[in-house]
């Protein structure tokens, strides 16, 4: 009796070690439990939490989240050291980034030789397209047009932020891709912008799963009705359709000796890819790959400039000096273009100034180890995923002078000239998988920015003061809240 209860004391002593004691040479954090892991039972946010582990245990920390070993990185030095290493270069296999592929493809989500090949491939093509020069400023020029036009038509009374900065957006991308832009009450262009938020609603769920994939083994009805994965599937579908389509169009109209976009660069690799072998081409790759480039270049790019609405309106001061160096830059109603970027430093420090405290990404994208690293003194584990607390290194008063406060001066020189401030600033990310459209979004964060205050003021509505805290309905982005704004012309 005394052996088999001595046996039991020892396997339960070696099931605690082996499931429930952190492993030693771990960073410091929270563990919990096999299938579970560390579950807080708090009111607080999950930014608030990661703050207090910050003030807790240092710059370095793990967190055991269902499976998934979440490690987090809140200094500066550290995530550029940690994103620019091969071992840490890969995306996670979850079903958040393979759009429920059992390989991930495209550009956002993939690894690999498919992963290196696709990104080469689109940087090349997104700069053949003028990407960050003055080729493409003509196409972004259209767009602001139009998006005065209809910013104009609210003139004098409050409401959302126009919803044509949205399609001015999606369309500068569209003429990339496919060679197209969209009116305003585009139908299509509506359905296909609704696809997007619905997909993003939904693809929350999936999250679930990732970080408990020992729920998959659930009945698929009971997944279903939990975490909405056949409603996932039907909106995947419906994006492939309309890829499809317009991939099936260029083909039938392409030029090989004269390609018109990305879209028709692809599909002439496509048929050179069966001869190089380097990687597998196929439209649904495209497919996906042009996915991506929406998900990753629109909304992000649509935020930032309604939080620079909001930020502007609730900071008339900044607003003022804003417009005095528009007028005295871009007379006559002139719109910016890449030879004004250095004869407008006030708005780039704007926004700039907004990009860091918006941080639209707080937590990063993520990544994972690809094998057991050595990285700060500690093991990361094969499988571990690596996130980089943007919103905290933008608030940290080791890079910044009262990082609460909104000081686009902060960005400028003893002379008024914008300094850049790559210490501590990383709202494109850093490291071998910095964004891909860095360029393109500041060209059109600087000429929508400088034609709207150019020829708008905004402001609260009466009565009714804008929030420029992030939307708490969405814990996972930094978005900008669903609010009115009040517009009046400029003489």
């Amino acid at each position: 009796m005394y052996t088999e209860a001595i046996l039991g004391i020892l396997l339960l002593l070696l099931w605690w070690k082996a499931f429930l004691k952190k492993p030693a040479d771990l960073p410091p954090g929270r563990w919990g439990l096999p299938l579970v892991g560390y579950i807080p039972f708090t009111k607080k946010s999950m930014e608030e939490q990661l703050l207090d582990l910050n003030k807790e245990h240092g710059d370095i920390y793990v967190w055991r989240m269902g499976t998934q070993v979440m490690v987090f990185l809140h200094s500066y030095e550290m995530c550029k050291e940690a994103l620019g290493r091969q071992d840490f270069v890969n995306r996670p296999d979850w079903q958040f980034f393979t759009f429920g592929e059992k390989v991930a493809l495209g550009v956002g989500g993939s690894n690999g030789s498919l992963w290196h090949s696709n990104r080469r491939f689109t940087l090349r093509q997104l700069k053949d397209q003028g990407m960050g020069k003055s080729r493409l400023v003509s196409s972004v020029h259209e767009q602001t047009k139009m998006l005065l036009g209809n910013v104009r038509q609210q003139v004098g009374k409050s409401g959302p932020v126009p919803h044509a900065i949205r399609v001015a957006v999606v369309n500068v991308i569209w003429h990339m891709v496919a060679g197209i832009t969209y009116d305003v009450d585009d139908a299509k262009l509506k359905g296909f912008l609704q696809l997007m938020d619905n997909f993003n609603d939904y693809s929350f769920y999936t999250t679930i799963l990732d970080m408990f994939p020992w729920l998959g083994h659930l009945p698929l009805s009971l997944k279903n009705r939990l975490f909405y994965l056949d409603q996932e599937e039907i909106f995947k579908e419906r994006f492939m359709e309309y890829f499809y389509e317009l991939i099936e169009e260029h083909r039938s109209s392409m030029d090989p000796e004269n390609p018109r976009d990305l879209m028709d660069a692809y599909l002439m690799e496509m048929r050179e890819a069966p001869e190089r072998e380097e990687v597998a081409r196929s439209e649904k790759d495209l497919a996906i790959l042009i996915l991506d480039l929406f998900f990753a270049g629109s909304e992000t790019t649509t935020s930032t400039l309604t939080f620079i609405m909001y930020y502007l309106a609730v900071f008339p001061e900044a607003q003022r000096k804003l417009q005095q160096e528009i007028d005295r830059v871009l007379p006559d109603g002139a719109l910016a273009t890449l030879e004004d970027k250095a004869r407008l430093p006030y708005t780039e420090a704007v926004i700039h100034e907004v990009l860091r405290m918006s941080s639209l990404v707080p937590g990063g994208v993520q990544h994972c180890a690809s094998k057991d690293t050595q990285f700060a003194g500690y093991t990361i584990p094969k499988g571990s995923i690596i996130n980089y607390a943007i919103a905290s290194v933008h608030y940290d008063p080791r890079y910044w002078k009262q990082p609460e406060k909104f000081m686009p001066e902060r960005w400028l020189d003893a002379e008024g000239k914008f300094n850049t401030k790559k210490e501590g600033f990383l709202p494109f990310g850093v490291g071998k998988r910095v964004c891909l459209g860095e360029s393109l979004a500041r060209m059109e964060l600087l000429i929508f920015t400088a034609a709207v205050f150019q020829n708008f003021n905004i402001s609260s509505p009466p009565g009714s003061p804008l929030d420029i805290t992030p939307d708490p309905k969405q814990p996972m982005f930094h978005l900008p809240r669903n609010q009115n704004i009040y517009i009046t012309a400029r003489n």
